[in-house]
């Protein structure tokens, strides 16, 4: 048991490491080549929503919302930093509580929906969310990157990090239940170590349309 956790703990990591690697470098590099990633992604995502046993308006509806999730991630891709902003929350967010829940365990929060999910995960993403967003926006001043540094002050942007932080997770206990009702573990085998793509962008799905209507509010 303990060697397949490791595993599965050492898959986990080096396909979170390739798939992030591959997404900044996309981001950064810029047109067309992160438009085909992020097509190419949201073309695979909908063959393996296609494929689970929704009912009709659940399929419809699940999709409608990854296509308006897609859209806002591409409309936020013109502003690098922001996008990459919100990238670094959401990856905080997953890391720190695998991470948290795995280390220190204690009571659950939704067992029915999600029975591996701790309190302590939903502190140890607030935590990790927090540290990281405040290298990022030490980085960016020093660096003065205006595009990202102009929207907020440091406060804000760290209030900013903790809410959506917590969407994310929202998010991530959403896709949860949607499998619980489904009566199924993982929706693909795509990504070694996390399941099927909506498995991995869960989180980044709900809170990238909520993200992008603050951004266009500003």
């Amino acid at each position: 048991m303990n060697e397949l956790l490791k595993s599965n703990l050492t898959l986990r990591i080096v396909s979170s490491l390739l798939l992030a690697g591959v997404t900044i470098v996309s981001l950064f590099h810029g047109s067309p080549l992160f438009e085909t990633l992020l097509f190419f992604v949201f073309l695979l995502l909908m063959l393996e929503l296609r494929r689970l046993p929704f009912r009709a308006q659940g399929y419809f509806f699940v999709g409608l919302y990854s296509i308006i999730s897609f859209l806002s991630v591409y409309w936020l891709s013109k502003e690098v930093e922001l996008l990459f902003f919100l990238f670094c929350i959401v990856w905080s967010s997953d890391i720190g509580a695998y991470c948290a829940g795995k280390f220190f365990g204690g009571p659950k929060v939704l067992p029915k929906v999600r029975p591996n999910k701790t309190w302590a995960g939903v502190f140890g993403a607030c935590f990790l969310t927090l540290f990281m967003i405040t290298l990022l926006f030490d980085y960016y001043v020093i660096l003065d990157y205006q595009s990202a540094t102009s929207y907020f002050i440091e406060e804000d942007i760290l209030v900013l990090s903790l809410i959506f932080s917590l969407l994310s997770q929202i998010g991530d206990f959403l896709q949860s239940y949607i499998k619980r009702q489904l009566g199924i573990k993982d929706t693909g085998s795509l990504i070694p170590g996390h399941g099927g793509l909506f498995d991995r962008l869960d989180g980044l799905i709900f809170v990238a349309p909520i993200f992008a209507l603050f951004v266009y509010c500003l």
